[in-house]
């Protein structure tokens, strides 16, 4: 045997103890969320225990990129499954890079009619991929390993081919569930879906609340606090925004909830066992 062949099956072996030691000691049974810093817009990385790997939204620009370098080991290309809310440029621009970059399994949105050159890009590049995708209506329940799984709450009948004035009142909400903990996203979702949610007597009840359209005061209302009663909620807004969100009224409801916001925290990163809950912030 040459001793070119040696080495070469020496650092074979070294290659496989490296990614078992990976595979094995970054297992711990937590469940992470990652509200990534990307200015006005909204963007959620999801890593289950089982490593299975969610992308809501994708920010207004490409910064979502460098937020995902810093959450997502350098070897690591692929991700399991793309939400996004609603087609408008600060929930889907950044997701035009990933789709370019990135291996994307699986891909959920509602195929409304919507005139948005982001949104055609986006779709385009859906097809051009031959990327699988999941219908998104209430009732859809999909698993992300054992223990964790999310369900779709709205939009409460197949909206695929029909024509939205305003997307905000069509944003996908969902709820990731693990164990005991329960996370709330829904978009840009304003007054209308509010009480939609509200009034359906789904159990909106939930542990942590991504505050919906960075906290606009069109959303956002005493009710609907009320029976999301978060422990912490998260704002995914830009440092001095033209829009001046969050709206002081939305602050004044959140009072007696632990507060995040991007642009005072950076990303902010929620852990849990599916018993507890550990936060960490960039800033």
């Amino acid at each position: 045997m040459s001793l070119k062949y040696k080495i070469t099956l020496l650092l074979g072996a070294i290659l496989v103890l490296i990614w078992f030691f990976l595979l094995v000691f970054n297992f711990d049974g937590k469940l992470r969320v990652y509200f990534l810093n990307v200015g006005q817009g909204d963007s959620v990385f999801i890593e289950t225990p089982d490593k299975v790997q969610v992308v809501i939204d994708g920010g207004p620009d490409n910064s979502v990129l460098a937020e995902l370098s810093s959450v997502m080991p350098f070897y690591d290309r692929e991700i399991d499954l793309l939400i996004f809310t609603h087609p408008q440029k600060d929930h889907i621009f950044g997701l035009i890079d990933i789709l370019k970059r990135y291996k994307v399994n699986n891909i959920m949105f509602s195929n409304i009619i919507y005139k948005n050159s982001f949104y055609d890009e986006i779709k385009k590049l859906v097809e051009e991929k031959n990327i699988n995708r999941i219908e998104a209506k209430a009732g859809v329940r999909l698993g992300l390993g054992e223990f964790v799984y999310m369900d779709i709450l709205y939009p409460f009948s197949d909206i695929d081919g029909v024509k939205i004035k305003n997307p905000n009142d069509i944003s996908l909400a969902l709820i990731l569930n693990f164990l005991d903990k329960k996370f709330l996203f829904s978009g840009d979702a304003e007054l209308k879906e509010e009480l939609d949610l509200v009034n359906s007597g789904l159990n909106i009840d939930v542990d942590i609340l991504k505050i919906n359209h960075h906290g606009s005061k069109t959303s956002s209302t005493e009710l609907f606090l009320e029976k999301t009663s978060p422990e912490i909620a998260v704002i995914s807004v830009g440092k001095n925004n033209q829009y001046n969100h969050p709206s002081p009224e939305v602050l004044e409801r959140l009072n007696k909830v632990r507060l995040f916001r991007t642009d005072l925290n950076g990303m902010v990163k929620i852990i849990t066992d599916g018993s507890k809950l550990d936060y960490k912030t960039e800033f």
